[in-house]
């Protein structure tokens, strides 16, 4: 499953134009929004505070979005 969040972690990241190379040059609402999708999902899987619902990929079974 880690390898899965991963995987999801980078084609989001990758979907807003984001790496690690330009991080610092970033728009600050891409940034904001990928923080609120990360932060979403680790709270959906118990690993933060907030709501814990199920998300794309903290759903039991599912491979895809």
């Amino acid at each position: 499953m880690e390898a899965e969040l991963e995987a999801w972690l980078a084609q989001r990241a990758r979907a807003l134009g984001l790496d690690a190379e330009n991080v610092e040059q970033a728009d600050a609402l891409l940034l904001r929004a990928y923080c609120r999708e990360v932060l979403g999902e680790l709270a959906a899987r118990g690993r933060l505070a907030g709501r814990q619902e199920i998300g794309c990929y903290a759903a039991l079974g599912r491979t895809q979005n």
